[in-house]
Protein backbone atom coordinates (compact mmCIF):
# COMPACT_ATOMS: atom_id res chain seq x y z
CA UNK A 1 0.00 0.00 0.00
CA UNK A 2 1.05 3.80 -0.49
CA UNK A 3 1.11 6.38 2.36
CA UNK A 4 -1.73 8.87 2.61
CA UNK A 5 -1.64 11.99 4.51
CA UNK A 6 -4.93 13.18 6.61
CA UNK A 7 -5.34 16.55 8.16
CA UNK A 8 -8.23 18.43 9.67
CA UNK A 9 -9.61 21.55 11.66
CA UNK A 10 -12.05 24.25 11.51
CA UNK A 11 -12.27 27.09 8.68
CA UNK A 12 -14.48 29.87 8.31
CA UNK A 13 -16.20 29.52 5.66
CA UNK A 14 -13.90 32.20 3.38
CA UNK A 15 -10.87 29.83 4.02
CA UNK A 16 -12.90 27.19 2.98
CA UNK A 17 -13.82 28.59 -0.05
CA UNK A 18 -10.18 29.17 -0.90
CA UNK A 19 -9.23 25.65 -0.07
CA UNK A 20 -11.90 24.50 -2.12
CA UNK A 21 -11.28 26.89 -5.54
CA UNK A 22 -7.42 26.29 -5.25
CA UNK A 23 -8.33 22.44 -6.12
CA UNK A 24 -7.57 22.21 -9.79
CA UNK A 25 -10.14 19.60 -11.74
CA UNK A 26 -12.76 19.08 -8.50
CA UNK A 27 -15.89 17.22 -8.56
CA UNK A 28 -18.41 19.00 -6.14
CA UNK A 29 -20.73 17.41 -3.90
CA UNK A 30 -22.74 18.91 -0.98
CA UNK A 31 -26.03 18.28 0.80
CA UNK A 32 -28.30 19.60 3.77
CA UNK A 33 -31.23 17.94 5.41
CA UNK A 34 -33.16 18.52 1.78
CA UNK A 35 -31.02 18.14 -0.78
CA UNK A 36 -28.19 16.22 -2.20
CA UNK A 37 -26.86 17.44 -5.13
CA UNK A 38 -23.84 17.93 -7.70
CA UNK A 39 -24.04 21.97 -7.76
CA UNK A 40 -22.51 23.80 -10.73
CA UNK A 41 -21.21 26.52 -8.74
CA UNK A 42 -19.31 26.39 -5.23
CA UNK A 43 -21.95 26.53 -2.72
CA UNK A 44 -21.17 25.67 1.03
CA UNK A 45 -24.42 24.06 2.46
CA UNK A 46 -24.36 21.84 5.68
CA UNK A 47 -21.88 19.47 4.45
CA UNK A 48 -19.88 18.40 1.62
CA UNK A 49 -16.94 17.36 -0.37
CA UNK A 50 -14.68 18.37 -3.37
CA UNK A 51 -12.22 16.47 -5.25
CA UNK A 52 -10.38 15.46 -7.65
CA UNK A 53 -7.44 12.75 -8.54
CA UNK A 54 -5.11 13.53 -5.81
CA UNK A 55 -7.42 14.69 -3.13
CA UNK A 56 -10.72 15.16 -1.41
CA UNK A 57 -11.54 18.15 1.00
CA UNK A 58 -14.85 17.21 3.40
CA UNK A 59 -16.90 19.98 5.28
CA UNK A 60 -19.29 19.50 7.85
CA UNK A 61 -21.00 22.84 9.76
CA UNK A 62 -20.03 23.04 13.02
CA UNK A 63 -21.82 26.74 13.53
CA UNK A 64 -22.71 29.15 11.26
CA UNK A 65 -19.68 30.39 8.90
CA UNK A 66 -17.07 27.71 10.33
CA UNK A 67 -16.83 24.26 9.21
CA UNK A 68 -14.73 20.96 10.31
CA UNK A 69 -12.83 19.76 7.64
CA UNK A 70 -10.73 17.25 6.77
CA UNK A 71 -8.52 16.85 3.58
CA UNK A 72 -7.56 12.83 2.51
CA UNK A 73 -4.94 13.52 0.26
CA UNK A 74 -2.55 11.13 -1.83
CA UNK A 75 0.69 13.13 -0.98
CA UNK A 76 1.85 15.44 1.69
CA UNK A 77 0.37 18.97 1.33
CA UNK A 78 2.57 22.37 2.53
CA UNK A 79 0.07 24.21 1.23
CA UNK A 80 -3.16 24.11 3.43
CA UNK A 81 -4.20 26.88 6.25
CA UNK A 82 -2.71 26.50 8.86
CA UNK A 83 -5.20 25.57 10.85
CA UNK A 84 -5.53 22.03 9.48
CA UNK A 85 -3.03 19.85 11.30
CA UNK A 86 -1.86 16.83 10.10
CA UNK A 87 -3.77 13.73 12.06
CA UNK A 88 -1.26 11.35 13.82
CA UNK A 89 -1.35 7.64 12.80
CA UNK A 90 0.39 6.01 10.49
CA UNK A 91 -1.89 6.26 7.32
CA UNK A 92 -1.93 4.34 4.08
CA UNK A 93 -3.82 3.73 1.10
CA UNK A 94 -5.41 1.56 -1.51
CA UNK A 95 -7.94 2.13 -4.36
CA UNK A 96 -10.70 0.15 -5.34
CA UNK A 97 -13.76 1.16 -7.77
CA UNK A 98 -17.40 0.67 -7.53
CA UNK A 99 -20.04 1.58 -9.27
CA UNK A 100 -22.73 4.00 -8.04
CA UNK A 101 -26.76 3.69 -8.43
CA UNK A 102 -28.59 3.86 -11.49
CA UNK A 103 -30.34 7.27 -11.77
CA UNK A 104 -32.93 5.36 -13.87
CA UNK A 105 -33.19 2.84 -11.67
CA UNK A 106 -37.41 3.20 -11.03
CA UNK A 107 -36.86 2.42 -7.20
CA UNK A 108 -35.14 5.24 -6.40
CA UNK A 109 -35.93 8.73 -6.81
CA UNK A 110 -32.22 10.74 -6.63
CA UNK A 111 -32.31 14.55 -6.50
CA UNK A 112 -30.23 14.73 -9.65
CA UNK A 113 -30.66 13.31 -13.40
CA UNK A 114 -26.87 12.48 -14.07
CA UNK A 115 -23.72 12.22 -12.59
CA UNK A 116 -20.55 14.69 -13.16
CA UNK A 117 -18.18 14.51 -14.98
CA UNK A 118 -19.46 11.83 -17.00
CA UNK A 119 -23.10 12.99 -17.43
CA UNK A 120 -24.54 9.58 -17.23
CA UNK A 121 -27.04 8.13 -15.53
CA UNK A 122 -24.55 4.99 -14.39
CA UNK A 123 -20.64 5.24 -13.32
CA UNK A 124 -17.87 4.04 -11.54
CA UNK A 125 -16.19 6.00 -8.44
CA UNK A 126 -12.64 5.33 -7.88
CA UNK A 127 -12.21 5.71 -4.42
CA UNK A 128 -9.24 5.01 -2.09
CA UNK A 129 -9.40 3.59 1.23
CA UNK A 130 -7.45 5.21 4.27
CA UNK A 131 -6.59 2.69 6.76
CA UNK A 132 -5.09 4.16 9.90
CA UNK A 133 -2.73 2.00 11.63
CA UNK A 134 -4.24 -0.98 9.55
CA UNK A 135 -7.86 0.29 10.18
CA UNK A 136 -10.00 1.85 7.49
CA UNK A 137 -11.24 4.87 8.29
CA UNK A 138 -12.06 6.43 5.31
CA UNK A 139 -13.00 5.87 1.63
CA UNK A 140 -12.47 8.65 -0.18
CA UNK A 141 -13.89 9.44 -3.90
CA UNK A 142 -11.16 10.24 -7.00
CA UNK A 143 -12.58 9.92 -10.11
CA UNK A 144 -16.07 9.80 -12.04
CA UNK A 145 -15.89 7.39 -15.09
CA UNK A 146 -18.56 5.39 -17.51
CA UNK A 147 -18.32 2.23 -19.08
CA UNK A 148 -16.60 3.57 -22.50
CA UNK A 149 -14.12 5.10 -19.82
CA UNK A 150 -13.44 1.61 -18.36
CA UNK A 151 -12.84 -0.16 -21.25
CA UNK A 152 -10.49 2.22 -22.84
CA UNK A 153 -8.17 1.51 -20.21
Amino acid sequence: MKRGWVYSGVLGAEELRQLIESTPGRVLLSWELARLDFPSSLELRDAGCAFNSGLEIRWERVTEGRYRVWVLSDGERNDLPDALKSIDGDWEISECETRLLNLEDKRFAPQFERYPVANAPEVQLVCRVFYRDKLATFVSPREVKTDAQKSER
